[in-house]
């Protein structure tokens, strides 16, 4: 351990070595004291170098009798402090069964490698007691069973929830029992009643998990929130859901979760541990058990606020050291707790639990913040210690304001650990950091139970319509779905060692895949139904309505007469008033005419008047404006002038003139002895006038004498300063009265034009009113007879108009009866086929709820598993649908249900392998909600990808490099993403792309990827392949992802040799066969698309026959279509001619296969044994060009079959052990053989096991010389059908039996009786009963007698054959073992070939 070794250099040599500068440092005056736990338990002994320079100071453990007086003295006092005194005598007995408990698990729950988090100390005692004092007195709790409910409670929450199987709860409950029973004196059973499940009779773990203690029943704003027991289960469900809606509305990210009991415990546990100061939790489960959802909602409940990092591409300790600063900081100086949600699939780097380790046991991170930080730190903590320290607090020192934030952090950070028991990395991180259990309180996270499953089943299948009679059925198939699946993810495990977890959110995405697929599913069925009803119901119409138009036709005929005769009728009427029609119009035009010319005069007349008025009437209303500006105060500033400026007094001169207003005669200023006229007098007279701006407006301004518009002319309007403008400069009232005065002369000078033009247009105007009323009287007459022409020819119109109707009728009638009989020729046909799909889909309708389940099943559940152990289980789930009444099909598929036959057809041809297993696997890969995670060891799923989203851009990427950089590029642009060759982990950075975490950002759909937030394309599609064969995905990745075992199958694998062979062979027939498989494809595409474009026409509005053009096109597309059915009729008999030959090439197809799955077998015996599909194809292909050709087919087939087997016992030998060749020979005989079924599986079993035999009633005839093993072998080999017999026949024959026995060659030895006539593997089972020595020998024989000697004779290295059977790409290989050294052969064959050698040496581990 390096710090304990520089600690030993410190204390040894008074120094260290500083590695930046590279100098000695010597350390003085300090002395080093060091605390240490006894070594186990996750911790390391330390050296005897080290040791010895300490004294030492061991100290014991506490006592039972110390324990006991700390904790009772701390309980006694805390319940003589207002709790009844029922409750305060319990607390030496709240005491006694801690302790015993305490020790009692110390002693039953060891720790083990599955339980490596059973370790007990003090701090569990004191977690107990302290859960207990959290009860205050009141709020009803009183009497010793209460106390005795709430010390079960906390011991169940402290001792209870980590433990990880029901022997241990069972074990608990007795102890519980015990407890209650010897210690507090209460009846354990009837404590419990009120809480105890209906169907229990005694009170088991299942009742203590219903008893509640917690203060979340109060609202989250409370200050003081009681901790009491909630007894209405009822009501706790009811506001845990209250606080999930609560949280939903106000988060970005709302969480659909379903509040069943087992979730309520979950939550209420960890509500309980963040309620205590400093309380942290430890919590157990896999991936999608709701252990993160569950903290998120505890945190809501509590009102604390949640802190969580986000794992970024670039994630490491300076960003982790930043995160663990800012929740430092929020906790330590913010105003309310803080809850820390950390998961394990967010360590970066082993070095973030040892932080949190710390954080546990000290509340920091030593060292984490630097100097200047921990300045700012104080002081945002100071006001906090005003608060608690007072006038104290601003004494402290920036050391003691630092301690004090600490312990706050301590008090008020609560860190809730996310981990999952998969592996070992939890096993080593309790191991290695011993704060994870210690200071934690652990909640292990079981399977859900049963009531869990069937809550959150009926609550997410409460919106689909289903009949009520099958929705019970289909929640508890459900629940059956999820628990069956458990039992085969086991036994999947046993017999193929492969490991695949069955989660919760598989169980999720069951409910949903079930709700999603059935509303489209029963949307298209009932659309495709509708569709062909519609068509059959336009075709029945046609059928119907053919006798009826042909009677319309004849009955249309004599109408059609009748209306001719009309019409002609009603023309000759018309033709003979017509004339004098036309000569009174004319006439009466003609006067008309000149009244209007006399008109147009009066118009213009009118428009001369109306000119000159717009000249005056615009000038009289500025004037009138003018009058309304006027202000009484104007006037009175004006009136009291006693020497008005010249302009005033001329306007006011102007104004006395206008109105007829006397000037006075008065002296004049400038020679007295003269008098002159003066206005100014009057004009002050004037103005007092109380209605003098009115007597204005009211001046008769059509009447103004000449006399005083001339004065106005001459004697004013001359003056230069009479004008608006000059006025307004010496009073706004007197430019008001000068503009006055202008407009009364400009109307006088514009009515005295006007006058005479009036006069004139009055008499124009009478004249004109005469003249128009003589010619309204002659129009009067003549409408009469217009109107009695209209008339006559509103009848012709309307009997040409129904004579018109009537040949329509005929005609349409006529057409319509062609187009119904075109439409029963042409889709007569269809109606038998239509009608057909119309009964099949209404059954399909029906069926579709379990259809659709069962398929369900298979997507959420079975995408792991290989083909063998999907069939069989779709077998069972079909059969228990039948068995529950759900409707279903009889053989229900997921091609049926969810497949698209041309889309299927459209995935073959791009390289999808036609066997079913591989088709379902396509499916699940569209209609899954997760992006795909395929198991691809050979290749088929990568290539198939590859080819169908070739078209569309495909990105194909490698998590290497800056692969994020062209994912968040085809993000945004839509472009198909496969990502390869992907390990056992995934980057963190792709989880919110794997759960899909799109929000809406300015409208648009976005996600969050590392640091970025980009754009998300609805186009996007994203695919993720590995070739690892048997790859461990923990359930953290699984349930992100849809799991897809994509191995290839036998039978996937015979279609592609087949292909393969035949190319080769008669490359002609391949050639035409691919021609006409995308010819098939092509043309049934066109069919379908022709079918739903008739169906498409059939469904439109309205009658079909009254349609031209969509008869038109209904016989073009049925032309088209059965053009295209002949030539599918010939390119189907073509191609069934092409498989009739190919068939004759399947035999060495399917032998091929076999050896395929043989070596691929070999994988279990070493891992190193691992082969490739283009490998063994490519050898294949080798074998085809180089075997022995023939004409007669089977000859050839049989030379070929021959010369690749030998070929790749040769090339697989070469990559053996010495050990593993006789085996692999062995397993290739027996493969061959059971091939062409000559191998009988369960004496194959036996050969292999030798049996399972428990107790063998059968005495041992020979026990002297056979061993009481081989004789049971024996026995249970005498249960197999070829050997029965053996065992009742062997002691008759005991004395030959030993002869075999004691044989120096038991495999050549003849077997005694009928039974020499055993061969091959039987002859084999035999010999392993007898002499097992010899097995290996025996096995040598066999192979020899059934392949040849040369089997059994591996070839000796060639070096040149293995360069010659090499390809550039693809090196040769050298595994080593100790001592061997290939270099000289290799540099000896580079000779030989002509070839330069560049050896590089690369150390060990530098590979």
């Amino acid at each position: 351990q390096p710090p304990i070794e520089l600690l030993r250099q410190l204390v040894d040599t008074g120094g260290y070595y500083d590695l930046k500068e590279k100098s000695w440092v010597t350390i003085v005056d300090t002395i080093v004291c060091c605390a240490m736990g006894p070594p186990g338990g996750g911790r390391n002994g330390t050296t005897p170098r080290f040791l010895r320079h300490f004294s030492l100071l061991c100290v014991d453990s506490f006592a039972d009798d110390t324990l006991t007086l700390i904790f009772s003295t701390v309980v006694e006092a805390s319940l003589n402090s207002g709790y009844p005194a029922d409750v305060a005598s319990c607390a030496s007995s709240i005491v006694n069964a801690t302790m015993r408990t305490y020790r009692e698990a110390m002693r039953s729950l060891l720790p083990t490698p599955s339980k490596s988090h059973y370790t007990f100390n003090l701090r569990d005692f004191s977690r107990v007691v302290q859960g207990v004092l959290m009860q205050r007195p009141g709020d009803g709790f009183g009497g010793r069973a209460a106390v005795m409910r709430l010390w079960t409670h906390e011991a169940c929450r402290v001792f209870g929830d980590r433990l990880t199987d029901d022997a241990d709860r069972a074990w608990f409950v007795r102890h519980a029992k015990t407890m209650c029973q010897d210690v507090f004196r209460e009846d354990f059973e009837s404590s419990f009643d009120g809480i105890r499940p209906p169907d229990a009779k005694e009170t088991n773990y299942a009742t203590l998990r219903r008893l509640f203690w917690g203060d979340y029943m109060s609202p989250a704003d409370d200050e003081d929130r009681p901790y009491s027991e909630v007894p209405d289960l009822l009501e706790l469900q009811q506001r845990t859901e209250s606080y999930l809606e609560d949280f939903n509305n106000n988060s970005k990210k709302p969480m659909d979760l379903v509040m069943f009991m087992f979730a309520i415990e979950h939550v209420s546990r960890i509500a309980r541990v963040l309620r205590m100061p400093g309380g942290n939790a430890l919590l157990v489960g896999v991936g999608g058990s709701g252990r993160q959802s569950l903290s998120i909602l505890a945190a809501e409940m509590a009102g604390y606020s949640l802190f969580r990092i986000e794992i970024t591409k670039t994630y490491g300790m300076t960003e982790w050291r930043d995160d663990l600063k800012r929740l430092m900081i929020e906790a330590g100086s913010g105003d309310r707790p803080v809850v820390f949600l950390f998961s394990d699939t967010q360590i970066a780097k082993e070095a973030f639990v040892e932080d949190i380790n710390n954080m546990l046991n000290a509340g920091e991170v030593p060292n984490i913040f630097p100097a200047d930080e921990k300045v700012a730190i104080c002081e945002a903590v100071r006001p906090f210690a005003k608060e608690k320290f007072g006038r104290a607090a601003s004494d402290m020192s920036p050391l003691q304001l630092y301690a004090y934030f600490i312990q706050r952090v301590k008090q008020f950070l609560h860190i809730v650990l996310a981990f999952s028991p998969i592996g070992s990395a939890f096993r080593d991180r309790l191991r290695l950091f011993p704060s994870l259990v210690n200071c934690c309180a652990i909640d292990w996270f079981t399977a859900w139970p049963g009531d869990a499953l069937l809550a959150v089943a009926e609550k997410f299948l409460k919106e689909v319509q289903l009949d009520e009679t099958v929705r019970p059925a289909i929640v508890d198939m459900c629940m059956h779905f999820h628990q069956n699946c458990n039992e085969l993810a086991a036994e999947f495990l046993l017999k193929t060692g492969r490991i695949t977890y069955v989660t919760p959110t598989s169980y999720l995405e069951l409910i949903v895949a079930f709700k999603l697929a059935l509303a489209r599913r029963r949307e298209q069925v009932l659309a495709a139904r509708d569709r062909y009803k519609s068509g059959l119901s336009q075709l029945g119409h046609a059928e119907t309505n053919v006798a009826t138009m042909q009677k319309e036709l004849t009955d249309l005929q004599p109408v059609l007469a009748e209306a001719q005769v009309a019409t002609d009728a009603l023309m000759v009427e018309i033709q003979e008033k017509l004339p004098g029609v036309r000569e009174q119009e004319e006439l009466v035009g003609a006067e008309a005419a000149v009244a209007q010319e006399e008109a147009d005069e009066v118009q213009i007349a009118v428009d001369s008047v109306q000119a000159d008025l717009d000249e005056a009437l615009p000038a009289l209303e500025s004037a009138v404006q003018a009058l309304n500006t006027i202000k009484p105060k104007d006037i009175d500033e004006v009136k009291k002038l006693s020497k008005p400026p010249a302009t005033v007094k001329l306007v006011c001169e102007a104004v006395c003139v206008m109105l007829g207003e006397k000037p006075q005669r008065i002296p004049d200023p400038d020679d007295p002895s003269k008098r002159i006229m003066d206005y100014w007098g009057p004009s002050q007279k004037m103005l007092a006038e109380k209605d003098f701006v009115q007597r204005l407006k009211s001046y008769d301004k059509d009447d103004i004498p000449p006399k005083t518009i001339k004065a106005l002319k001459e004697t004013y309007m001359t003056q230069p300063n009479f004008n608006a403008e000059a006025a307004a400069k010496a009073s706004s009232a007197a430019a008001g009265l000068c503009k006055w005065a202008l407009a009364m002369e400009v109307y006088d000078r514009v009515a005295k034009v006007v006058a005479p033009k009036k006069e004139a247009l009055a008499k124009s105007q009478a004249s004109l009113a005469e003249t128009m009323a003589l010619l309204g009287t002659k129009q009067a007459s003549l409408k009469v007879v217009q109107d009695d022409l209209a008339a006559l020819q509103a009848n012709l119109a309307g009997a040409e108009r129904k004579k018109e109707d009537l040949l329509n009728q005929v005609d349409l009638c006529g057409k319509k009866l062609v187009r119904a009989k075109q439409l029963i020729e042409s889709l007569g046909g269809e109606k038998t086929k239509w009608g057909i799909f119309v009964e099949e889909l209404d059954g399909d309708y029906v069926n579709l709820t379990g259809d659709v389940l069962v398929s369900a099943g298979l997507m959420a559940y079975l995408g792991p598993f290989t083909s063998t152990y999907r069939a069989r289980q779709m077998v069972e789930w079909v059969k228990t649908c039948q068995d529950l009444k759900i409707p279903c099909s009889a053989t229900p598929t997921l091609i049926k249900t969810l497949g698209d036959p041309v889309r299927i057809r459209q995935w073959n041809i791009e390289g999808l392998p036609t066997d079913d297993f591989s088709v379902d696997n396509a499916i699940t890969v569209f209609n899954a909600r997760r992006w795909p995670l395929m198991i691809d060891p050979q290749g088929q799923a990568n290539k198939w990808i590859r080819a169908m989203e070739a078209p569309n851009k495909l990105s194909v990427l490698k998590m290497t490099g800056e692969y994020m950089r062209n994912m968040e590029s085809a993000i945004q642009f839509g472009f198909p993403v496969l990502l390869e060759d992907v390990g056992e982990t995934l980057d963190a950075t792709l989880e919110p792309l794997l759960l899909k975490q799109i929000f809406k950002q300015g409208g648009v759909d976005s996600i969050r990827l590392g640091d970025a937030t980009i754009e998300y394309s609805e186009h996007f599609r994203f695919y993720v392949c590995t070739k690892l064969r048997n790859p461990h995905y923990v359930p953290e990745i699984s349930v992100k992802v849809t799991l897809l075992n994509f191995m290839i199958t036998p039978q996937g694998l015979q279609d592609q040799l087949l292909g393969v062979v035949v190319a080769q062979e008669r490359a002609d027939l391949e050639e035409k066969k691919n021609e006409l498989v995308l010819e098939g494809a092509e043309n049934k595409k066109k069919l379908k698309e022709i079918e739903d474009k008739i169906l498409e026409i059939l469904s439109g509005d309205g009658n079909i026959l009254e349609n031209e053009e969509a008869i038109a096109t209904l016989n073009q597309s049925k032309v088209t279509s059965d053009s295209i059915k002949e030539k599918q009729k010939i390119a189907e008999v073509t191609e069934t001619e092409i498989d009739e030959v190919r068939m004759g090439y399947t035999s060495v197809a399917y032998s091929t296969q076999v050896l395929f799955f043989c070596i691929t077998d070999l994988n279990n015996i070493e891992p190193t044994y691992s082969y490739s599909l283009a490998w063994f194809i490519n050898l294949f292909m080798g074998s085809i060009r180089n075997s022995e050709k023939a004409e007669d087919v089977a000859t050839r087939l049989d030379n070929l079959s021959d010369h690749f087997t030998y070929s790749l016992y040769k090339n697989i030998c070469r990559s053996l052990l010495e050990k593993d060749k006789l085996i692999f020979s062995f397993v290739l005989t027996v493969r061959i053989l059971g091939g062409k079924g000559l191998v009988d599986a369960a004496e194959w079993l036996f050969f292999l096991t030798g049996g399972v035999s428990l107790d063998n009633p059968h005495a041992n005839p020979c026990a002297d010389w056979l061993a009481a093993k081989q004789w049971n072998e024996i026995c249970l080999l005498s249960d197999l059908n070829a050997f029965s017999g053996l065992r009742d026949n062997f002691e008759p024959l005991k004395k030959q039996w030993r002869g075999v026995y004691d044989a120096a060659d038991p495999q050549d030895a003849t077997l005694p009786g009928n039974w020499d006539k055993l061969e091959g593997l039987r002859r084999l089972c035999v010999l392993r009963c007898i002499r097992p020595d010899k097995v290996v020998l025996g096995i040598q024989k066999f192979v020899i007698s059934e392949l040849g000697e040369r089997f059994v004779r591996p070839p000796p290295f060639d070096l040149q054959a293995c360069y010659d059977e090499s390809v550039a790409v693809s090196p040769l290989v050298f595994i080593l073992s100790p001592g061997s050294d290939p270099m000289a052969a290799v540099l000896q064959a580079a000779a030989a070939l002509g070839r330069d050698v560049a050896p590089i040496s690369l150390g060990q581990g530098q590979g």
